[in-house]
C-alpha cells in the first residue's frame, strides 16, 4: 500500500510542479505583483449541480428484487481551487428536492496545463489530470447502493484569454480512463470520463477580492463487474467563487 501511495504522490508531483515554476517566474517577470496575486489566486465556490445518474447495466431489469437507482435532480456544491488543484464536494438529499435519494461526491483532481502556445494575452495547449473521485447513492425505499472510488488520468485542450489588470476567461475539455472499486470492498471495473469547464475571473471586483463565474461538466461511464452497478453519471454545475 505505501508502494502505491508513494507512486501516486510522485506522479502528482510531476504534473504540479510546472504549473508552479511557471508561476514563480512569472511573478518576477515584467508584470506587477498585483497582477500576478490576481490571475493566480485561490478560489472557493459554491452552487448548484445539476444530476442525472442512469443505469446502464443490460440483464438486470427484468430481475424481481432489483430496483435501478436511477435519479435526475439538483444537489448542493462547494469547491476549492488552487494552482492546478480542485478539491470538491456534492450532496444531494430530501432538502435538495431528492425526496428518498441521497447523493454524494468527493472529488480531487491535479491539473497542470502544457502551453503550446503561451503569450501574456492568449495561452492554449493541453492539460493533463489525475483525478480520484468517491461517488455514493443510496435510496430509502429499496436495499439497492452505489459507492464506488476511481482513480483516473486524462488529457485534453485548454485554452485562456487574459487581461493582466481586469479579468481573464479559461475553458478546457477533457477525457480520462481510470479504474474504479467499490467502497470497502474488492468488486469494480473502469470508468470512462468526460469532463469540460469554463470560467470568467473578474478581478478587484469586490472589496478588493475577484469574483468568478464557473461552468463545470462531468460525464462518468462505470462499467463495473457486476452489471447491477453500470451507471452513468452526468453533472452540470453552476458555481459563483470569491478569492482569498
Amino acid at each position: 500500500m505505501k508502494k502505491y501511495t508513494l507512486s501516486i504522490f510522485a506522479l502528482l508531483s510531476i504534473l504540479v510542479f510546472p504549473f508552479s515554476s511557471n508561476a514563480q517566474m512569472f511573478s518576477v517577470g515584467t508584470e506587477s505583483r498585483t497582477s500576478f496575486s490576481s490571475i493566480y489566486s485561490p478560489y472557493v465556490r459554491a452552487g448548484v449541480q445539476f444530476v442525472n445518474f442512469e443505469f446502464k447495466g443490460s440483464g438486470m431489469i427484468d430481475e424481481q428484487f432489483f430496483s435501478p437507482l436511477t435519479f435526475n435532480g439538483e444537489a448542493a456544491y462547494i469547491a476549492y481551487e488552487s494552482f492546478g488543484l480542485n478539491l470538491n464536494a456534492a450532496l444531494g438529499n430530501s432538502i435538495t428536492g431528492l425526496n428518498d435519494t441521497k447523493y454524494f461526491s468527493l472529488n480531487l483532481n491535479f491539473k497542470n496545463p502544457f502551453y503550446l502556445i503561451n503569450q501574456q494575452k492568449f495561452k492554449a495547449g493541453i492539460p493533463v489530470k489525475l483525478d480520484s473521485r468517491l461517488v455514493s447513492v443510496r435510496n430509502d425505499q429499496n436495499n439497492e447502493e452505489f459507492s464506488q472510488t476511481s482513480l483516473s488520468a486524462g488529457a485534453g485542450l485548454t485554452a485562456a484569454i487574459i487581461n493582466q489588470t481586469k479579468f481573464n476567461i479559461t475553458g478546457e475539455f477533457l477525457t480520462s480512463y481510470g479504474f474504479s472499486t467499490a467502497s470497502g470492498g474488492f468488486l469494480g471495473g473502469s470508468v470512462f470520463g468526460l469532463s469540460g469547464s469554463a470560467r470568467i475571473n473578474i478581478y478587484n471586483l469586490l472589496f478588493g477580492k475577484n469574483l468568478s463565474i464557473g461552468y463545470d461538466y462531468i460525464n462518468d461511464s462505470y462499467d463495473i463487474d457486476e452489471e447491477r452497478l453500470d451507471y452513468d453519471l452526468v453533472g452540470h454545475t453552476i458555481t459563483l467563487g470569491v478569492s482569498f
